[in-house]
């Protein structure tokens, strides 16, 4: 294989994809890149709910439960209610939830 070849086949590897099922980007080798869709199961007190999922693209379990944060406090002002406790029962990605 000429060197050429080689940088070829190298460059191929490194690219990008991004998956048209679930708009993740993940390398060649299927490792996610960026943001991926996590699902965070939230109690809350506002109104009359008790639990609720909340699906939100994040890098991280702490993005996704912030995201979730600032959701609850928006519904809050348009409500104009105040956000009164907030219990994460978890976050995980819709990948390993969906398995």
């Amino acid at each position: 294989m000429t060197s050429k070849e080689t940088a070829k086949e190298l460059w191929k590897m490194n690219q990008l994809h991004v998956s048209q099922n679930d708009g993740v980007v993940r390398t060649h080798g299927g490792q996610i890149v960026g943001k991926q869709k996590w699902i965070v199961n939230v109690d809350y007190s506002l109104d009359t709910k008790e639990g609720e999922d909340f699906i939100v693209n994040a890098a991280s379990s702490e993005e996704a439960e912030e995201k979730v944060q600032k959701l609850l406090e928006g519904q809050a002002r348009r409500k104009d209610m105040s956000l009164g406790s907030v219990f994460i029962n978890f976050a995980g990605t819709k990948e390993q939830i969906d398995g």
